[in-house]
C-alpha cells in the first residue's frame, strides 16, 4: 500500500478522536463538578456577579431618602489554546492496528484532560480562606469547617450556594480513611481490661463504606472526590478544597473550541502528524465560594 496523502487514513482519525474524547470524559473530575459556562463571542468571556442591597426599618410618614445601587463586578476569562502532537508512521497506518489506534486516542485524550483538570484544580489555590496548613493532617473537622465557612461567607457574593463538593488528593483522603478504619478489631481490650478506644473503628455506615469500598463517599452532605492530578509540593503537601459546584458555582470552565485532530502529512518523515488542539479558559467566579484545604499529602508508608 503506497501512502500518497491524508485520504489513505480512512477511519483512523475518527477512531482515534472518538477514543480520545471518551478518555477525556472518563478522566474528568473537576470539569464534571465546576460551572461549565457557554462561551461568548469574542476573545473573552465576561460573567458578572452582583453586590448586595441593604434593607432598613422604616418610620411611618418618613420618606426614604437614600437608595441602594445595584452594582455588578465583571469576571473576565480569556480562553487559550492547549494541545499536543504525536506522529503516526506510514507503517502503523498500513498495518491498520486497532489496538494502536485505541492507545493513541487514549493517551492523547488523557494528556489533554490532565492539563485541563490541573488548570481547574489550580483555581482552589485562589480561595479567600485556606484551612489547616502545611504538614497538617486532614481531618473530618477541616471538611466541616470548610462547609461552615462557605455557608457563613460574608465577603463578595455572600453565602455560597449549594451543592458543595470536596476535591482532595488520594493521599489526603487516606488520612480520613485511617480515622474511619480500625487498627484492630472493634471491642478488643488490653490485658488490663481497658478498651483501646483510640485504635478501634468508628461505628456506623461511614466506616463500613470506607472498609468495603475504600471510599469516604460523603461527609456532612458533601461528596468527597479524589483527584491524583493535584500537585504535591516539595514538602509533601497538597491543596485540595471545597467549593460551590455546578452552574453558578465557584469555579468556571469555558470551552471555546472542543479539541479535535488536525492531521499533517510529512512524507520525508514517512508519517502523519496528529495535532490535537482545543481552546478553553478557567477561572474562579467568587473566591469566597471556595475554601482551600492545605494539608499533608505524603505518600503512604
Amino acid at each position: 500500500m503506497a501512502i500518497t496523502g491524508l485520504a489513505d487514513l480512512g477511519d483512523t482519525i475518527p477512531t482515534i478522536l472518538a477514543r480520545a474524547h471518551f478518555q477525556e470524559d472518563f478522566d474528568s473530575v473537576m470539569r464534571s463538578v465546576c460551572w461549565n459556562y457557554k462561551s461568548d463571542k469574542g476573545t473573552t468571556t465576561n460573567i458578572p456577579y452582583w453586590g448586595k442591597l441593604t434593607a432598613a426599618k422604616l418610620t411611618e410618614k418618613v420618606d426614604m431618602i437614600s437608595s441602594e445601587s445595584i452594582v455588578d463586578t465583571n469576571v473576565q476569562i480569556t480562553p487559550y489554546e492547549a494541545g499536543l502532537k504525536t506522529i503516526l508512521t506510514y507503517n502503523a497506518i498500513e498495518d491498520d492496528n486497532e489496538d494502536m489506534k485505541s492507545v493513541a486516542g487514549r493517551l492523547m485524550g488523557s494528556a489533554y484532560e490532565t492539563l485541563r483538570d490541573s488548570d481547574l484544580l489550580g483555581q482552589m489555590d485562589d480561595a479567600t480562606v485556606s484551612l489547616a496548613g502545611a504538614g497538617t493532617t486532614l481531618t473530618m473537622g477541616h471538611v466541616a469547617a470548610g462547609r461552615a465557612t462557605l455557608v457563613g461567607n460574608t465577603a463578595a457574593g455572600g453565602k455560597a450556594p449549594m451543592p458543595f463538593v470536596c476535591v482532595i488528593h488520594p493521599n489526603q483522603e487516606l488520612d480520613i480513611v485511617d480515622v474511619l478504619t480500625p487498627l484492630m478489631p472493634f471491642g478488643v481490650v488490653t490485658v488490663a481490661g481497658t478498651a483501646l478506644a483510640g485504635m478501634q473503628a468508628m461505628a456506623g455506615g461511614l466506616a463500613e463504606e470506607a472498609m468495603r469500598h475504600y471510599s469516604v463517599g460523603r461527609l456532612f452532605g458533601i461528596p468527597i472526590l479524589v483527584d491524583g492530578n493535584l500537585t504535591i509540593d516539595a514538602s509533601d503537601d497538597a491543596k485540595g478544597g471545597i467549593f460551590s459546584s455546578g452552574e453558578g458555582g465557584g469555579i468556571i470552565y469555558v470551552e471555546k473550541r472542543a479539541p479535535e485532530i488536525k492531521p499533517d502529512d510529512d512524507p520525508s518523515m514517512r508519517g502523519v502528524e496528529l495535532n490535537y488542539v482545543g481552546r478553553y479558559g478557567v477561572g474562579e467566579y467568587l473566591a469566597g465560594w471556595i475554601v482551600e484545604l492545605y494539608t499533608d499529602a505524603a505518600a503512604p508508608a
